[in-house]
């Protein structure tokens, strides 16, 4: 069985179809352009021969996105191989530039055109600012995923990759912001309790802004004969919902300098722990929200103390930078910082 493919004049213009048989059926599909029914009959009468072929059941783009997120996401979800923070991120990227993008195209038609040109509008947004290049790949990587799913024959709602030919954009390298010791003190003189304390565990032990709010005085280990303290990450906190770290390496047992239990200690005395054993929390034991409390006391901290608008990971990298500079080697600094390998640590501070 070798195929055809069959012109057929429109009012709109010529379609060209390629035409097969397959199960004892006859099958057709339309293309606007004679090459790309050419390929795709090349490719189904290939899979005819070799026993791979099966059929497509097309569905709109937006319909699938829908199977996607009920079927693959939720799924994962449940078992607990997703966390809800990620599930979150993929509905938005889903919702904000899949769908309004790809939505409305058919399943099985969705071209390399297509893809491109949506591809290209993403591109605008970067060349403007309004989206970085780390964004962009992890919405090629999503996408991929999906249209993995679909392909596969539990699913069979497209048969081709679209995707092919799409390239990962190169992640420009970024200087990292970090404070030099004469900021770090004015940033704590200008932080108010609880704040300070907040701060100079983000300095002095690099934790992320959702491990610091998650911390329970159970996670503090006070050394004992001798030997030099521990805080333990075991959670992080995001958007109200306490959830694991961000990944498995993030799960840690952190150095901390008798300073730092000092600071903890004299802050326990004047904050009593309370049911839930949070460290960092409001007056009915509740850990603090991580987006309040950067909003509301960690901008006008800084703004207090005159110094350049900075994020709090700033204070991680500071972290780093610290323990670089005492000669730290980078294999320590990658378990205290929870980085899921080396490669991560060299490639943020090989600098």
């Amino acid at each position: 069985m070798k195929g055809a493919i069959v012109t057929r004049d429109r009012k709109s213009g010529k379609r060209y179809f390629a035409v097969w048989r397959a199960n004892g059926k006859q099958k057709w599909r339309g293309f606007v352009k004679r090459k790309d029914a050419e390929r795709h009959l090349a490719v189904v009468v290939k899979a005819v021969h070799d026993g791979t072929y099966r059929e497509i059941r097309p569905l709109v783009v937006s319909a699938l996105l829908n199977r996607w997120l009920t079927h693959s996401l939720e799924l994962r979800l449940k078992q607990g191989l997703l966390k809800p923070s990620t599930a979150k991120s993929y509905r938005s990227m889903v919702e904000t530039h899949l769908r309004p993008s790809l939505g409305e195209h058919r399943s099985d038609r969705l071209s390399h055109e297509a893809i491109a040109e949506w591809a290209l509008k993403l591109t605008d947004e970067i060349n403007d600012g309004n989206m970085a290049p780390k964004f962009y790949n992890n919405l090629l990587n999503l996408l991929h995923a999906i249209l993995e799913w679909a392909r596969h024959p539990a699913q069979g709602y497209l048969g081709h990759d679209p995707l092919l030919g799409q390239k990962r954009l190169p992640r420009p390298r970024i200087e990292r912001d970090f404070l030099e010791p004469p900021d770090i003190d004015v940033l704590l003189s200008a932080a108010r309790p609880p704040d300070d304390t907040i701060l100079h565990l983000a300095v002095y032990n690099g934790l992320r802004r959702g491990e610091l709010l998650a911390l329970q005085w159970g996670d503090v280990d006070w050394g004992t004969g001798g030997r030099a303290g521990r805080i333990w990450v075991r959670r992080s906190i995001y958007q109200g919902a306490i959830t694991s770290p961000k990944t498995e390496h993030s799960m840690r047992a952190v150095d901390v300098t008798q300073r730092t239990l000092d600071e903890l200690a004299v802050y326990r005395e004047m904050h009593a722990p309370m049911d839930g054993d949070f460290i960092f929390r409001n007056r009915s034991g509740r850990p603090l929200d991580p987006d309040n409390w950067y909003r509301r006391r960690f901008v006008p901290t800084v703004q207090r103390a005159g110094l350049r608008k900075l994020g709090l990971h700033a204070l991680r990298h500071t972290y780093a930078s610290l323990l670089s500079n005492q000669g730290e080697n980078i294999k320590y600094v990658s378990h205290q910082l929870g980085h899921a390998s080396i490669q991560i640590t060299a490639d943020l501070y090989g600098h």
